[in-house]
């Protein structure tokens, strides 16, 4: 039960954390495709991390790389 609700919380905090940093990041740059990164990268970490949860016994290892892959996507954002 622990693990189920670390899970759960650690998926809110990433859409919590991670609209604002979207907005953030991305609406300065208008539309390119720098600024497209964030969001995308978001809307892919909630998916793998949903698909992860459900193939998984380890219902932490999928928001955790949900957070992997937003956070990727972020930093390649940074660096283009």
């Amino acid at each position: 039960m622990r693990k189920n609700l670390t899970g759960a919380l650690l998926q809110l905090s990433l859409l919590v954390i991670g609209i604002p940093v979207v907005y953030l990041v991305a609406l300065p740059f208008g539309l390119t495709a720098k600024s497209l990164l964030p969001p995308l990268g978001l809307l892919a970490g909630l998916i793998v991390s949903g698909v992860m949860v459900k193939k998984t016994d380890q219902p932490v290892s999928g928001p955790l790389t949900g957070w992997l892959v937003f956070g990727a996507s972020l930093a390649l954002a940074l660096v283009i």
